[in-house]
């Protein structure tokens, strides 16, 4: 996922104007710099901004739809301090609706942040639920979605079934236990980690297996439900064609690096690392590495990964320079730069980073697709 999305580590308190603003720029509900300058002015900031209205973001000058969109996400927040400050709210910005599941969220909770208490899952997850289902703001595939969970909430408690809540006992052992070999049928991949002649873990091999391993269909849907715009992009030989936003492809890297080398290989897999540093403009920035690869052994990591979703030159250029950022504290053998893309050209004409970058050890691949991920 992106540097901006906050995590356990990160209070939302402790957020300046700047580190407020990069996360709602990286929710993509299009605010524009307008929106940005007035936060910016009333020194809008991680104490504030959870408090504020869409009267009051109207009175300090932004425009009704936009101070619609902001007063959810301050309600959100809001609403959610508690879970935010241990990363979990973050699952529901990290995945795409069709796939939540207090199932899922257990996994997914206690496969990134250890094992989850069976009463703070339940809150988390179904408070959140009920934030969206107030939100006159929420899309209709999440309201629909939304609907369903609770209802099959109510509808399990009826049946005097064990509250659903219960359930992260079986899945904190599941994920605990030491894996069998029937996890392979979980993967439509060899279990096999390719290696190269000098027996290292080759890391590219890993990407073009995963990536195989990919569900179609959720890909798929990403260019009409988790979807950004490609702007100037040539897409299809056109602009502004909708194309899968990077959580779509993030979902899908760490399902399958989770299910092959974490369950069967033992290796420690974390998304969104949580790092702390002083950036050149002198102030205190919050950043998240998007994933990384590491065997409980070694003091490395294997690798380190930056995933991009359909990126211009610029954003590629910026993320060229950010991730060493994170290969100063984290120290791993590998740095990927990981661009999944919908440009026309991102295959017959790659971009690549300048001579310098590679010699730090910077390594580049592009994967192109069709809307149906079908090529």
């Amino acid at each position: 996922m992106s540097s901006t999305t906050a995590n356990h580590s990160s209070l939302i308190e402790n957020w300046d104007t700047e580190t407020l603003i990069i996360f709602l720029r990286d929710l993509d509900i299009n605010l524009d710099e307008d929106d940005f300058k007035i936060l910016r002015k009333q020194k809008i900031d991680g104490q504030i901004f959870p408090d504020m209205t869409e009267r009051k973001f109207m009175k300090d000058g932004i425009k009704r739809e936009p101070a619609m969109k902001l007063e959810k996400q301050a309600k959100i927040l809001k609403e959610g301090t508690k879970a935010f400050e241990k990363g979990k709210i973050k699952y529901f910005w990290l995945f795409p609706c069709r796939i939540w599941s207090i199932q899922h969220f257990i996994s997914w909770s206690t496969n990134k942040f250890g094992p989850t208490k069976r009463n703070e899952a339940h809150t988390v997850f179904y408070n959140t639920l009920y934030i969206f289902r107030d939100d006159p703001m929420a899309s209709q595939e999440i309201l629909e979605v939304v609907r369903n969970l609770l209802l099959n909430k109510k509808i399990s408690g009826k049946k005097g079934r064990k509250p659903l809540a219960d359930t992260s006992n079986l899945q904190e052992e599941i994920i605990e236990k030491p894996a069998s070999s029937n996890i392979s049928k979980v993967l439509d991949i060899s279990t096999d980690i390719p290696l190269r002649s000098d027996g290292t873990i080759d890391i590219l091999e890993i990407l073009k297996t995963a990536v195989r391993d990919f569900d179609q269909g959720i890909i798929a849907l990403g260019s009409s439900r988790s979807y950004k715009s490609s702007n100037h992009l040539y897409v299809n030989s056109e602009h502004y064609i909708k194309v899968p936003r990077e959580s779509t492809y993030d979902a899908e890297m760490y399902r399958v690096q989770v299910n092959w080398l974490r369950k069967i290989h033992g290796y420690e897999i974390t998304g969104q690392w949580h790092l702390e540093q002083v950036c050149d403009d002198g102030d205190y920035h919050h950043l998240y590495c998007d994933l990384t690869i590491k065997k409980p052994n070694s003091p490395h990591l294997k690798a380190l990964l930056e995933l991009l979703a359909t990126a211009s030159i610029p954003k590629l250029n910026g993320h060229f320079d950010q991730v060493f950022k994170y290969e100063e504290q984290l120290n791993p053998r590998e740095i990927w730069i990981v661009h999944f893309s919908r440009k026309d050209s991102v295959v017959s004409d790659p971009y690549w980073p300048c001579e310098k970058l590679q010699e730090r050890g910077l390594n580049v691949v592009h994967f192109w697709h069709d809307r149906d991920f079908k090529n």
